[in-house]
């Protein structure tokens, strides 16, 4: 049975798709199935995190189990779905963001 897009998932493809937005698939909006296929595929390159506060804007502040920072950047507002302690995890290599059974399109680079 093949898992189907979550709301959250299914509002962020449609607003992509519907030109609030660059392209589709550039980093921060909608997540490439390739990309998805890739960053599952090498588990080697998830960075544990925990959000440390997502914000209007769409940045996202995370602090990885050494205590480093990282930013990401989403089109869309997750203040609602990325609560300030909540684990996640970061593919450093293909920009993807998990957060429970969410995988997001992110954009990693300084807010």
């Amino acid at each position: 049975m093949t898992r189907q897009p979550s709301p959250t998932a299914k509002d962020a493809l449609l607003r992509a798709a519907s030109g609030q937005g660059a392209e589709m698939f550039d980093d921060g909006y909608a997540l490439h199935p390739i990309a998805r296929r890739a960053a599952l595929a090498t588990p080697s390159n998830w960075v544990d995190a925990f959000v440390v506060a997502a914000k209007a804007d769409g940045w996202i502040e995370l602090s990885d189990l050494d205590g480093d920072s990282l930013h990401c950047w989403h089109f869309d507002d997750l203040r609602e779905v990325l609560e300030p302690g909540s684990p996640v995890a970061v593919h450093a290599v293909y920009g993807v963001l998990a957060a429970g059974d969410e995988l997001l399109n992110v954009r990693v680079g300084r807010a």
